[in-house]
């Protein structure tokens, strides 16, 4: 083959293999702008974007006129990555942080070590930086690879210790959590869970959900980029409306004082508590921040139990206060009337071997059924309770809700006891147990014991005539409803005891509960307790003639209830007459706009 003729076919060969690869060329460029050109944007973006997982602001808490209970207060942290912080110590992004911060090495590293054994891909260095702190790691940003400040939201009590027991309190997410399905709920190390009370009952109302943003970055991991992109956004946590008044939870601690007691007032008409107060308590704000093992030994071993909601968890005997029980469960059986006379009290009543005493040990001597109602006379008491069976006296006390819990807001709430036949013969045996009992139990002694929520209950349903629903912590979102069933006394017999609780307060031992301007029901108690002073009872509603609000108090060792637990409800009566919002329907003006996510 002649040179021209070999160059002219070597030329074709090379003209033909540039036309093939800028067919290749011209195919992969159409495929990478048409077909595929979603992947590789993507791509792309990955190798300068972030993703960061933001969680959700819980809700707030409010009280019935919309008042701020509980919110969030956004703070900053500055985190680092995991990776910061390997096998050989820390990086020098770690190194030269805690240097200029002024943190100590070994604590600093046990920390964040503690954290990474929990999984976290990021780890808080410091939570709630100062302003210049967060000055320090802004200026500069590229001597500080992965290094971000962080916004998050800190739960705010806005009245610390007041609404404790109800509100309860947050915590960090901890592995026991997330073992209980939290993780299937999308909850991760470093989250905050709702630990007692409202904020654990209504945490899946409260909680909302986390949101994922993209940000972009340069080569340090520096944010750059101007927009954000969610996927998805982040749903805040929905609004509790509860139905306690701030005013009137106040005056109830105010009428408390230092004392160790608890109280809880109630609507008569809707069941709704307006009140509820256990002293001592603590500050759950301290458990958002973290608080130190001397602070946490203290509170544990207090032998006051300041994390105890004595309204809920708490159980008594009742004492005097079951005396209306007693009374409506003889009349309602026709044993005796309205106005019958036992034997005279000579200072307490003989049974077999026994002798049980009055509380007036010169006794009262002859009185009707109710003077022994009025003086709160035991002997009249233990003649009528030996006239029924113990299950005839249960269930009397039972139709009014006591000896079982009375809402779904708490669900570790104490039931109390109201012993029957059935209980008596499981724990003593059928023979191991006699009638007896019906003396200790007819004065509200013995076996059974009530919360001071069950109490107030019953002293609304004794006030409304048994129309009073179950209590209501919350109004929103809206509770089912529960059907009230009608008590089995007749009207008259109600409107009796009503009347002799109104005379208690007249002239009895409730004197000290009494208002000047406004009629008073009550009843006062002194139950006994075998692990030191008796405790103080008082149990009332008023108006008497057209009841509005009953009251439950209990003070813890105070002797008796007409001298310690009468004054403080009396108070705090005094309060609830002087508050022109104490008939204001519930959500409504600003607690309206609240719970719809308006501005108020």
């Amino acid at each position: 083959m002649s040179p021209d003729r070999d160059f002219a076919v070597r030329s074709r060969i090379f003209r033909l293999i540039l036309i093939l690869l800028f067919l290749v060329l011209l195919v992969n460029l159409f495929i990478m702008m048409g077909p595929k050109s979603s992947e590789y944007k993507g791509q792309a973006l990955e190798n300068r974007q972030v993703r960061f997982r933001v969680r959700a602001p819980r809700g707030r808490v409010a009280d019935r006129q919309g008042v701020i209970l509980a919110d969030n207060l956004f703070i900053a942290d500055i985190t680092l990555p995991a990776t910061c912080l390997g096998a050989d110590g820390p990086d020098s992004t770690l190194t030269r942080l805690m240097d200029w911060f002024g943190l100590p090495p070994a604590e600093t590293q046990a920390r964040l070590i503690n954290q990474k054994e929990k999984g976290r891909g990021r780890l808080v260095l410091v939570g709630n930086a100062t302003m210049p702190q967060i000055a320090a790691v802004e200026e500069r940003g590229r001597q500080l690879p992965g290094v971000r400040v962080e916004a998050r939201a800190r739960r705010r009590y806005q009245y610390g210790s007041l609404f404790a027991h109800l509100i309860g309190y947050v915590g960090e997410v901890g592995q026991a959590d997330l073992d209980t399905t939290g993780s299937f709920l999308g909850y991760r190390q470093g989250d905050f869970i709702g630990k007692q009370g409202i904020e654990a009952t209504f945490e899946d109302v409260l909680r909302g959900t986390p949101g994922r943003k993209l940000e972009e970055v340069n080569a340090s991991g520096r944010i750059v980029g101007r927009g954000t992109v969610w996927v998805p956004e982040v749903q805040p946590g929905r609004d509790v409306v509860l139905s306690i008044s701030l005013n009137l939870q106040n005056a109830l601690a105010e009428a408390i004082g230092q004392r160790v007691a608890c109280g809880v007032a109630m609507s008569v008409t809707s069941g709704e508590v307006l009140a509820a107060f256990s002293n001592p308590s603590f500050d759950p704000n301290l458990m958002t921040v973290g608080i130190s093992a001397d602070q946490w030994n203290a509170w544990i071993s207090d032998p006051a139990k300041p994390f105890f909601n004595r309204v809920i968890h708490a159980t008594y005997p009742p004492g005097s206060l079951y005396k209306p029980v007693t009374s409506l469960a003889g009349l309602s059986l026709g044993l005796v009337d309205t106005a019958t006379e036992l034997e005279p009290c000579l200072g307490g009543w003989n049974f077999g071997d026994r002798y049980f005493r009055c509380w007036k040990h010169s006794g009262h001597g002859r009185v009707d059924h109710l003077e022994a109602m009025v003086h709160s006379c035991d002997t009249f008491y233990y003649q009528l309770g030996l006239m029924m069976d113990i299950d005839q006296l249960a269930a009397a006390a039972r139709a009014f809700g006591l000896g079982r819990a009375t809402t779904d807001i708490f669900p570790d709430e104490a039931p109390g006891n109201i012993p029957d036949t059935d209980w008596y013969n499981d724990r003593f045996g059928e023979r191991g147990w006699t009638r007896g009992v019906l003396l200790n139990n007819a004065i509200g002694q013995g076996e059974i014991l009530v919360t001071p929520l069950q109490m107030s209950l019953f002293a609304a349903r004794l006030a409304s005539g048994g129309r009073t629903p179950d209590p209501v912590f919350v109004i929103s979102p809206p509770q089912a409803e529960r059907t009230v069933e009608p008590l089995p006394f007749d009207p008259r017999h109600l409107a009796w005891c009503r009347e002799a609780m109104l005379q208690v307060v007249v002239r009895g031992s409730g004197i000290n509960a009494a208002l000047d301007s406004i009629p008073v029901a009550g009843k006062t108690g002194t139950a006994q307790n075998p692990h030191g002073e008796d405790h103080a009872w008082f149990m009332g509603f008023a108006p008497a003639d057209k009841p509005e609000v009953a009251l439950v108090l209990l003070v813890e060792n105070g002797g008796g209830g007409g001298a310690e637990a009468a004054p403080v409800a009396k108070a705090w009566l005094e309060a609830y007459f002087a508050d022109p919002n104490r008939l204001a329907p519930a959500v409504s003006g600003r607690a309206t706009a609240f719970a719809t996510g308006e501005t108020p």
